[in-house]
């Protein structure tokens, strides 16, 4: 015996929403793993010291040397004769050497933090869009799991209106 299926926004909504809920598991577990591990950047979590060395001008000044390694929040510990000392590393404006060890996530974690941080430049700034727009489709069509009016349909409001408070409670206290 066949049902018949009426084809109204309700019965497409939830087709959509389980569709792209399933599409967007792999995406919202790696942007979940990178979210946790930002939280703690400011520490050792999960990194390990890479030292490199890089050929750069020669007799850079402490000022103009920050930019030139790409390193937040730079200052100059002290200077010996030509090596100029800097928390990550040093410095040799005569031969223009800079010897730099950075904490670095270990593989892939790497990559997944990466992907969590990119930008509208990067090449992939495409797939972190539709990543968001899936996201918001999938917050909006959970309004259309149940008709409006029942009392499952009210129970979402509550939580609806629930969620907000907490969001904005959150940015306050931020």
């Amino acid at each position: 015996m066949e049902r018949n299926k009426k084809t109204n926004i309700y019965n497409v909504m939830r087709v959509l929403h389980r569709d792209i809920g399933f599409l967007t598991i792999g995406l919202t577990i790696v942007y979940a793993l990178s979210g946790v591990l930002l939280i703690y950047r400011n520490t050792d979590f999960m990194k390990v010291s890479k030292t490199e060395e890089m050929q750069l001008e020669t007799g850079l000044k402490g000022g103009n040397l920050g930019p030139q390694l790409r390193i937040r929040s730079f200052n100059v510990e002290r200077e010996e004769g030509s090596n100029i000392f800097f928390k990550e590393g040093v410095y040799n404006a005569e031969t223009g050497i800079a010897t730099v060890t950075r904490k670095v996530y270990i593989p892939p974690f790497d990559k997944l933090v990466n992907l969590h941080k990119v930008t509208g430049v990067s090449n992939v700034s495409v797939i972190a869009l539709i990543y968001g727009f899936m996201l918001t489709f999938l917050a909006v069509s959970s309004l259309f799991m149940f008709k409006f009016g029942s009392r499952k349909s009210r129970r979402g409001m509550v939580m609806i209106a629930v969620s907000v408070v907490m969001t904005i409670a959150i940015v306050m206290l931020v």
